[in-house]
């Protein structure tokens, strides 16, 4: 992935950005991503030295994007705690293996115990909940996902994100029912949503803590994401 800078009349930066080429692509496209920046995804064919340009023609656009939201793209500060409300523990940071100034791998270092807490939690939930709805599944994988919270395969394997750990218990329980029920009928028909609200009555609640929920992931973890 190529980087390079816009500067104005005088020299001045206005801003850095990222070129990704991509097969899929039809077509050149501007978008802002966290932590990042801008970054320019380009078909295979579109030239490169015509990227400039194009950025230059959607200034205002990127300015006022990269300005909205000027949080996303400064470091975060490394936690004192972590609070993890699936199974409502705080734990302090002081005993961590920080690497000094090192910030990349400190939060990687944050990264891998929250995938270990991950996996000793909640794998073993999702065992409950299968034995209390009497829903089967082959086996579990643990993956860190930037917009689904889990998944079925039609083999049974049931994928669930690590950042579950950062919601409440019973919404990451409803979304372990939710792929369960996938094991029976794989889509979202009105069968498969009778199945649902059979094993969780207000489940419409907890998809509507779970369409809120980036917004309690810690912003260490969101960083660490998009690197």
């Amino acid at each position: 992935m190529a980087s390079d800078s816009i500067v104005d009349g005088s020299g001045n930066t206005l801003f850095d950005y990222s070129i990704r080429v991509s097969r899929k692509a039809r077509y050149a496209k501007l978008q802002i991503k966290p932590y990042l920046g801008l970054e320019v995804v380009i078909p295979t064919r579109f030239p490169k030295k015509a990227v400039p340009e194009l950025i230059k023609q959607h200034t205002g656009w990127i300015q006022r994007q990269l300005k909205k939201h000027q949080q996303k793209y400064t470091k975060p500060e490394l936690p004192d705690q972590i609070y993890l409300p699936v199974d409502n523990s705080l734990t302090s940071t002081e005993d961590f293996e920080f690497q000094g100034s090192s910030f990349d791998k400190n939060i990687q270092c944050l990264r891998q115990w929250t995938r270990k807490q991950a996996w000793e939690i909640l794998p073993p939930m999702l065992e409950r909940v299968s034995q209390v709805c009497a829903l089967d599944y082959k086996k579990v994988s643990i993956r860190s996902q930037k917009t689904r919270w889990g998944s079925c395969s039609s083999r049974g394997t049931i994928s669930l994100n690590d950042q579950l750990t950062f919601v409440p218990t019973a919404t990451a329980e409803y979304l372990m029912i939710h792929e369960l029920c996938h094991t029976r009928h794989m889509n979202h028909s009105a069968k498969f949503w009778r199945l649902v609200e059979s094993h969780c009555a207000d489940y419409r609640d907890h998809e509507s803590v779970l369409n809120q929920a980036r917004d309690r992931i810690p912003e260490w973890f969101q960083y660490s994401l998009y690197r």
